[in-house]
């Protein structure tokens, strides 16, 4: 039986983490596992807080905590690397691993190999970003077994140096979700937006246009934010935020009791990196989504078919008064994103292809 040590950067609360490897573990009964996480969720809370003491002691101790990946490598056949051992500076860890001549698979989600942070860090924590990021990657890339990348644009960059390379998009495992929009024709509509407070950003480009579809209508738009807590309510008389924090158990609820999900990005390089989480979370409670036409966006959502595509200020004014005019288009592009998830982008649509680069 094939042994095979998954290394990730956070337990649980990591999105990533959980969305690229942790969900598939109930689906592996025939491989001898575990799991070693830089940073446990406890340690993950403390690291997210801002506090520069927290994010000091936390980041020492995880780093003494990883010096265990020394001790236990050797017992596994394959090891599967999530992003990265340790998350900043050399990778140590995987010139070890690779010394020992261990079968790596190689895991990114995220354009983590750009030089260019300024899109994901500020003036404060750039220096960290830089260390994060960028060509230290190429290592890893160059020298791995197979690498799992989530989508076209990470393929393309990563085939420049290693071939071995597949697509693997991000998926939901649909076979636990136990919730799903009920559709009731209400006047106006509910808007939903899931992430961190890092990623809350993107929201601040389209507040101006939900509030001037509201004053518009002569109408609130209530605005369901996971996750994010960063508005000044006063600013948008027109809209009514509602604020949750994030919840593993809690978000998929919160989701059902918006009509439509919003994914707004910039077009960069970065965002070209982005596996559309957010839209199939929409998809897969039966939110149709209004988005960025920017990377895997477009593979994701069909305009019109489950979601709307907008750029300017004006395209996402005219696709939310499109839900606000035809509720019945929220139902039919909710089922459809439902269908599109279900068919290719759930754990049941991928999980033998990627399992079987870890088995081989």
């Amino acid at each position: 039986m094939t042994k095979v040590l998954f290394i990730t950067p956070t337990a649980r609360m990591g999105a990533s983490s959980r969305y690229r490897v942790i969900q598939f573990f109930p689906y592996l009964s025939n491989l001898k596992f575990n799991q070693f996480n830089f940073m446990t969720d406890n340690a993950y809370k403390k690291w997210k807080s801002g506090k520069k003491l927290s994010l000091i002691f936390t980041t020492l101790f995880s780093y003494l905590k990883s010096l265990k990946l020394l001790f236990i490598f050797h017992k596994y056949d394959v090891i599967f690397i999530h992003r990265d051992s340790v998350p900043f500076g050399p990778l140590v860890y995987e010139r070890i691993f690779h010394l020992f001549k261990k079968k790596i698979i190689f895991d990114l989600d995220d354009a983590i190999f750009l030089n260019s942070v300024e899109e994901i860090s500020n003036k404060k924590n750039r220096f960290l970003y830089k260390l994060k990021y960028g060509k230290r990657f190429n290592y890893i890339i160059k020298n791995a077994s197979v690498i799992y990348c989530g989508n076209e644009y990470l393929e393309e960059y990563c085939n420049k140096f290693n071939k071995n390379t597949i697509i693997i998009p991000t998926v939901i495992d649909t076979n636990k979700l136990t919730y799903t929009k009920e559709y009731i024709n209400n006047n106006g509509v509910t808007l939903t937006w899931i992430g961190n407070q890092g990623n809350s950003k993107y929201v601040s480009t389209i507040l101006d246009a939900i509030n001037e579809v509201a004053l518009e209508k002569n109408i609130r738009i209530k605005f369901i934010l996971i996750g994010s807590k960063v508005f000044d309510s006063n600013k948008y008389d027109g809209i009514e935020f509602v604020y949750y924090d994030w919840s593993e158990e809690k978000e998929y609820e919160y989701l059902c009791q918006a009509d439509v999900g919003l994914m707004p990005l910039l077009d960069t390089d970065w965002s070209k990196g982005k596996c559309s989480l957010k839209a199939l979370q929409y998809n897969a409670v039966g939110l149709p989504v209004i988005l960025s036409p920017v990377g895997t966006n477009k593979k994701v959502v069909k305009n019109m078919e489950n979601g709307i595509f907008a750029s300017t200020k004006d395209e996402w004014k005219n696709a939310i008064k499109f839900f606000i005019d035809n509720p019945s288009e929220i139902k039919r592009m909710g089922e459809n994103g439902k269908r599109i998830v279900e068919e290719n982008y759930s754990i049941n649509a991928i999980i033998d292809k990627w399992r079987c680069y870890i088995e081989k």
